[in-house]
């Protein structure tokens, strides 16, 4: 399983919106010119951390994004699942036990015995995931106070 890049965006712009100085709303303009990323990528991105509830989004002159939720509350699993989807490893048989096996309930079995390995690492995945706090690599004055301008 492969991470596309958007998952490093997010978690990127999560940690300047906790970083952002009295904790002001940045606009999607600056977090993209500061990622170096399109901002029509960046928004696709930014849509998604909102509907997870990560972030609010306010359109007003002084609006931007913003933490909705707390940094010492966000997880890696909380990022991943935005971004990439909240089952972390899918597995879908194509029927090709059916080719192998005469046996009908043998290649059912077989396809249900990948099917369970496959949600075991799934939810020790996200076991894992859940484990590691996106706040635990910021100095605690940086995410109370919000201590770095990111809009110069």
């Amino acid at each position: 399983m492969r991470l596309s890049k958007h998952v490093e965006e997010a978690l990127y712009v999560i940690l300047l919106l906790a970083t952002q100085k009295e904790h002001q709303p940045l606009k999607s303009s600056r977090l993209s010119e500061i990622l170096n990323v399109s901002d029509s990528s960046l928004k696709k991105v930014l849509r998604r951390l909102v509907v997870k509830e990560l972030i609010i989004s306010s359109a007003s002159k002084d609006g931007g994004f913003e933490l909705k939720k707390k940094i010492e509350d966000i997880t890696l699993l909380d990022i991943v699942a935005a971004i990439e989807s909240e089952t972390l490893i899918t597995y879908a048989p194509n029927n090709v036990a059916e080719t192998i096996f005469s046996r009908k309930d043998h290649a059912r079995k077989s396809e249900q015995y990948f099917a369970d390995g496959f949600e075991q690492a799934s939810n020790a995945y996200a076991a894992a995931l859940k484990k590691i706090r996106i706040a635990e690599i910021l100095e605690a004055d940086s995410i109370q106070f919000g201590t770095i301008d990111w809009t110069k």
